[in-house]
């Protein structure tokens, strides 16, 4: 597993702006790269050999996706209203 492309914590970049002291001060704490787009805070990773970046909403949607594979998978059924 590489440690630079586990990205979390992204709920806590919703909503701010990169200049904000406190995205500054997490910053220092992550192993992946977050960037400045726009005085937005942007997450850039490695993926398939290519750099993509993203912003904190589409790495929590692509958590709740996930979440809710799985949960049908387990579930053998599809999950709405969730």
């Amino acid at each position: 597993m590489n440690p630079t492309n586990t990205v979390f914590d992204a709920k806590r970049l919703i909503g701010r702006r990169f200049a904000d002291p406190e995205v500054q001060s997490d910053m220092k704490h992550w192993p992946f790269k977050v960037v400045d787009r726009g005085g937005k805070p942007h997450i850039q990773v490695e993926y398939k050999g290519e750099t993509k970046t993203f912003t904190p909403e589409e790495i929590s949607s692509m958590v709740l996706t996930k979440m809710a594979q799985t949960a049908e998978a387990f579930l053998g059924t599809k999950v709405t209203d969730a």
